[in-house]
């Protein structure tokens, strides 16, 4: 073990090793907090004040004259699309895996490359491998909502239950169809004086607070 860690926690490969630390940490967080019914993405983005899966162009005018501007860096690799903690997971995961292969290469070439030279060579090779990440990523994670539809809209909608059960406490899950049939993934917990819905349940969503969803279960007919 320690003949793995050495070489690992060495001053050309510290960077990259912290990076795949952080990586794993947030990734275990993140579960932890999907097992408890949240969603620190959906959280962390709340915060931020931006939806995952928008596709707005979190450019301004004056920001899309500068190409190499924060703003305009942010939106090529497509924040806003995908949640800020799963672009953050990715892009430390890259940053980690580009940094230990350039390593590799550079030290059976010659010797690892100080890190102050291969921590730039391994951001500026994250940036387009993040950019290509994302995009496909974008295409397969579950949206909040969609840009055809506002929050509002899904009230009144039928659901199922996809982490549950709903009750009164934290939120759980359900899988709603806008009138467009695009499926959306919502928080939602049960209505005051609601009964515990289980996982599989329809339910009725008869209402919205902030980000939270709330149902009822659904008649048979419905």
């Amino acid at each position: 073990m320690t003949s793995l860690v050495g070489p690992l926690a060495g001053p050309a490969l510290f960077p990259f090793t912290l990076a795949a630390v952080v990586m794993a940490g947030l990734v275990a967080v993140e579960a932890l907090s999907l097992l408890l019914g949240q969603s620190l993405s959906g959280l962390v983005d709340g915060a931020l004040g931006h939806e995952a899966g928008s596709g707005g162009d979190l450019t301004s005018a004056a920001d899309a004259d500068a190409a190499f501007s924060p703003a305009a860096v942010m939106s090529w690799i497509n924040l806003g699309r995908v949640p800020f903690l799963i672009l953050l997971i990715l892009a430390l995961a890259v940053f980690a895996l580009v940094g230990f292969v350039v390593q590799g290469l550079a030290a059976a070439v010659i010797a690892p490359l100080p890190a102050l030279l291969a921590v730039p060579v391994a951001g500026a090779a994250t940036l387009p491998a993040l950019r290509v990440s994302t995009k496909a990523i974008a295409r397969l994670i579950p949206r909040d909502e969609s840009y055809v539809v506002s929050a509002d809209d899904l009230i009144g909608a039928t659901a199922e239950v996809t982490l549950g059960p709903l009750d009164q406490g934290l939120p759980g899950q359900v899988r709603a169809l806008d009138r467009h049939g695009n499926t959306h993934f919502l928080r939602t917990r049960a209505a005051p004086g609601a009964p515990a819905m289980e996982a599989g349940a329809r339910v009725l969503i008869v209402d919205r607070a902030d980000a939270v969803y709330v149902a009822v279960p659904a008649a048979p007919d419905l």
